[in-house]
């Protein structure tokens, strides 16, 4: 995939991401600097979405751990194990805010 391709996908990823967060009202901040897309709880915890172009993948870390993920038939799915990023997510700010999330 070209570099152009991969940011243009990720990038849409990300406001997707900020428009589900804001959507289902959760108790969590957003804020975005260059590739790197951070939603913290009222707590502190932090959920880490940044974009590695040299490798077109999307990173998602937590203190629950860290996934990389990979575009492909329309959706990014983990390198690891192939779990979907959405899946992969919601239990990531379900860890950081100690209850079930769902982004639909």
């Amino acid at each position: 995939m070209a570099e152009t391709t991969f940011l243009e996908a990720a990038n849409r990823l990300f406001m997707e991401v900020e428009d589900r967060v804001e959507d289902c009202g959760l108790d969590i901040d957003s804020s975005r600097s260059g590739n790197v897309l951070t939603l913290e709880s009222d707590d502190g915890g932090q959920v880490v979405i940044n974009l590695h172009a040299p490798t077109e993948q999307v990173w998602l870390a937590s203190r629950a751990g860290g996934l990389h993920y990979t575009l492909g038939d329309g959706a990014w799915r983990s390198t690891r194990d192939g779990s979907d990023f959405w899946a992969d997510l919601e239990k990531a700010l379900g860890f950081i805010l100690g209850e079930p999330v769902k982004l639909s």
